[in-house]
């Protein structure tokens, strides 16, 4: 057996039997650190530095976790689904990530900053503010369908944000994104295309008319007709800026 499955037997085997707390304690403590040594060579990067191979590891396993969200939905996947998707053993996930809750904040800002960076660049080549303000509206509704695990997860938490205050940050800082990108766009459009309004407050408008559309499709897709309702939601924020 080598080191690495080793450490995963001791850690979710709990294999230390007839063992006192102590002795646990420093066999998983120094598991722990020989894996830390010998992490590179077990995967074949020797050439890859301590810090690149854990960044590439935490990648390996956060998207592996996207993709048995998708498959098995977020309270249906287990440790043992994202070990076999990435193909690592369940040591190296518990090695990177303390518990799921962990692995899932990872989760969250991964796929939050995946759809900041698809609005990004869909905006990167138009230069008027309202085809910007359009194309905003159209790709911040089309993510619920596109990426729904992100819309599940971003609910899951919500309801840990007054336990949690890492939870809490982690959220508000993907929603005051979206709201920058919103507002910086309607700033561009005042004076010229829109009418002068607060920009800031415009955003938060529009983004609350866009996550009330979002929500009730996920509660009943059937009814709520995503591409009518970007067309209709564009056609009531066009009306409220224009001059």
């Amino acid at each position: 057996m080598n080191p690495t499955m080793r450490y995963n037997r001791i850690i979710v085997n709990g294999s230390l039997h007839g063992c006192n707390q102590y002795a646990v304690d420093s066999t998983l403590l120094f598991c722990k650190k020989y894996l830390e040594m010998i992490e590179p060579d077990e995967v074949g990067e020797e050439s890859m530095s301590k810090a690149d191979v854990a960044a590439e590891r935490k990648k390996q396993i956060v998207e592996a976790t996207v993709s048995c969200i998708s498959k098995f939905g977020y309270h249906n996947f287990s440790m043992q689904d994202v070990a076999r998707t990435a193909g690592v053993s369940k040591g190296i996930i518990h090695y990177y990530f303390l518990n799921k809750d962990d692995l899932m904040m990872s989760v969250l800002d991964k796929v939050a900053s995946g759809i900041e960076d698809y609005l990004t660049t869909q905006l990167s080549s138009v230069t008027d503010p309202k085809e910007k303000l359009g194309i905003f509206i159209d790709v911040t509704l089309g993510i619920v369908k596109k990426t729904k695990e992100y819309y599940q997860v971003n609910m899951d938490f919500w309801t840990q944000i007054n336990q949690k205050e890492e939870v809490r940050k982690i959220i508000s800082s993907h929603y005051e994104q979206f709201r920058l990108t919103a507002s910086s766009i309607i700033k561009e459009g005042v004076g010229g295309s829109f009418r002068d309004v607060n920009p800031e407050n415009a955003a938060i408008m529009i983004l609350g008319m866009l996550d009330g559309i979002s929500l009730q499709w996920l509660f009943d897709s059937k009814t709520v007709d995503l591409t009518a309702l970007s067309e209709s939601a564009k056609s009531m924020v066009f009306h409220y800026l224009q001059k």
